[in-house]
Parts: C-alpha cells; structure tokens; sequence
C-alpha cells in the first residue's frame, strides 16, 4: 500500500511539472508565434530541454496520447529542423502576401535572414537535395528558384564595372591611410577587399585583366607582387605600424608601449631578426620604405640628449633672468624644471650622469649644491 501511494504521489508530481512546463510552452508561443524554443537562452534554456525530452519521448512511443494531442494542438514542432523550415515557409508566405513575390532582398536588414534562407532553397534545388514535397510548396506560393535581381545584375555589364570601381575605391581609401596596397584578410583589414586584390593579380598573370583597370591600378601605386610569402599576422602588424605612424609622425615603437604591448615586442623582434640575417628582403624594403627605426639605443639616446639640452636652455634661460639657480618649488610654470634640475643633482653625487654633460652643466656655472646645502655652506 505505502508503494503505491509513493507511486501515485510520484505520478501526481510529474503531472504537475509536466502542467507547468506546457503552460510555460504555450506562453511561448503566444510571445513568439512557435514552439521552437532557443536553448542559447538562459530563460527558455530548461524550457527547451523539456520540449527535446518530449520529441524523444514521442520518437520512442513513450509519450501519452493526451499529452501528445495538447501539443499538436498547439502546434508543436516534433522535428526541430522541420518545424525550422515550417517557421521560414510561413514567413516567406507572408513576405508574398505583402509584396506580390518572392524575391526577398538578402542584403536588407528587415529581411536578411529570410533572404538567406531563400538562397539557400535555391541551392539546395540546384544540387537536387531539397525534399520534394518542400519544393512543390514553394513553387504553390510562387517561388523563383531563380533571383530575378541577381541574374538581371549578371547579364548587365555596368553592373560589374560599378562594382569593380567600387572595390577600387575602397583600395584607394585604403591606400591613403597605410600608404601601400597589401591588403590583409583579418583585421585591420577587409575581406571582401582582400579577396579582390588577389584577384586583381591573379587576373593580370593569367593576361585576363583588362588595359584601362591595369593603368587605373598602377595610377594608384598598386603592387602586382603577392603577399602571401610574407605572411598574415606580419601583415597585420605592419598595418598596425602604418597606424601608429599615422597618429605619432614616426615608426619608432616603443618596446614596453602600453598601449599595446604586442606591437612593441613585434618591433623589437623586427630589429633581431634583421640582425640575425633573418628577416627577408621584402620585408625590409617594406619597412625600410615607410621610415621603421633599426637603431633603437640610438634613436632613444638622440631624443635623450636632445631633451637634455632642451632643459639645459631652460635653466639656463632663469639664470640668466634672474640671477640664482634657485628655482622655485611653488610655481606651476617652473615645476617640471625644478624637477629635472634635482635629478641632476641626485645623479650627480650617485655618479650616474655623463662627463659629458658634468662639462656642459659646469660650463655654464651651474653649482652641484641643493639649495639647503648651499645655505649650510654659506652660514656655518
């Protein structure tokens, strides 16, 4: 007796979830028009594993036969792929009965994912592998197993001129920012631009290309070399130093650059490899070509002494003006030199400042005392 109550209690619970979830499904399809339930979905995500639990349950003869008329009342989709294509079908039926046809635009944003599904019952019916039954639907509403747009664009060369100057533009723009013409697949590249310029070489070593767009290309600074021995993420990196040029001036990364660490390793590495004898003439004609510093330590130790001075001038400057090296700590316009003229005196008595530059400061009668000190020398 107490098994069976079990039982019936058990039997009692799982009806009550099973309620609760087909309340769950027929809100659902309310909201959304199906029963195609998304599991990418936090929310409907244990809603779909109990409708695939159902399809399971109906494929293996196991579901109850009120339970399967309450949802093919509600019009349940027992194949997920079928019931896919049923909500695509039902669309495009409405895309008919609003314009007349159906020749839905893939390219529009209202309709690109319909659009897509269009073409792709067209390829399916191209290589014979769309279900009978399907195409003779399609063809009842109408369907063009052939887009009208797209067949009408082939056949009309002015479409295809267009769109070659279109491509051409785009290069040029691309030109005009990274100063060459080596366009890569992935970022910051174009794919689609990519694909063009290998075809536009291509074309031109088959002798297909014609005369006026080889000129065009060639009036634009076009290289007729492939890319492909240089390699896609070197690609990527040059574009990135093209961009830094563009916004600093110059190619001289620096090797801890914290805006992006990478590039300035990759310029480091650069220098090592060319040194090595590792790094192939193209390569180094390319960077040779948009200014990309090889002599690292000394570029830097140019732009240090050229600051150097440049303080020097400064302080000489207030000397001069004012009689004293005592420059004030207080006042905003002389901070950044108070600053400097300290580290000079720190690296001064830890001796890690040049003779060199010992000779010009002392030249100039710069005193090596603080300012403190001087006061303790002066009153003893």
């Amino acid at each position: 007796m107490k098994k069976d109550s079990r039982k019936e209690a058990q039997l009692a619970k799982e009806e009550q979830q099973w309620k609760r979830q087909f309340a769950a499904l027929v809100k659902y399809r309310r909201k959304y028009g199906h029963c195609l339930v998304s599991d990418t979905w936090p929310a409907t995500r244990g809603l779909a594993k109990w409708v695939e639990k159902q399809r399971a349950k109906y494929r293996d003869g196991k579901l109850h036969l009120d339970r399967f008329r309450k949802l093919q009342q509600l019009g349940f989709a027992w194949n997920h792929m079928d019931g896919m294509w049923e909500r695509k079908f039902k669309q495009l039926q409405a895309f008919r009965r609003r314009y007349d046809h159906c020749q839905v635009p893939s390219r529009s944003k209202k309709y690109s994912s319909l659009g897509n599904w269009v073409h792709f019952q067209r390829i399916l019916k191209r290589r014979g592998r769309i279900n009978a039954k399907r195409a003779r639907r399609l063809e009842q509403i109408g369907f063009d197993w052939v887009s009208r747009g797209r067949s009408l664009e082939y056949r009309d060369s002015a479409y295809w001129e267009s769109s070659w100057n279109r491509m051409l533009a785009e290069l040029a723009k691309f030109k005009a920012r990274y100063d060459h013409t080596w366009v890569p697949a992935g970022p910051p590249g174009n794919p689609s631009l990519c694909r063009w310029v290998s075809r536009q070489r291509r074309l031109k070593q088959l002798g297909r290309l014609p005369e006026h767009r080889r000129r065009q290309l060639e009036e634009l600074g076009f290289d007729w070399r492939s890319s492909s021995a240089v390699g896609r993420r070197w690609e990527r990196c040059f574009l990135r130093l093209m961009e830094f040029r563009r916004r600093f001036g110059h190619c001289h990364v620096p090797a801890e650059w914290k805006e992006n660490i990478t590039m300035g390793r990759w310029a480091v590495k650069t220098r090592r490899q060319r040194k090595l004898g590792r790094l192939s003439a193209e390569k180094i004609r390319r960077l040779n070509e948009v200014g990309f510093v090889w002599d690292a330590i000394g570029t830097r130790e140019k732009q240090y002494n050229a600051m150097f001075n440049e303080r020097l001038a400064e302080l000489v400057a207030f000397h001069k003006k004012y009689g004293h090296w005592r420059v004030p700590t207080d006042q905003p316009r002389f901070h950044s030199l108070r600053i400097w003229m300290d580290n000079q005196r720190i690296n001064y008595s830890r001796g890690w400042i040049s003779k060199e530059r010992i000779r010009q400061m002392e030249k100039e009668g710069f005193s090596w005392l603080s300012d403190r000190a001087q006061r303790v020398t002066s009153n003893p």
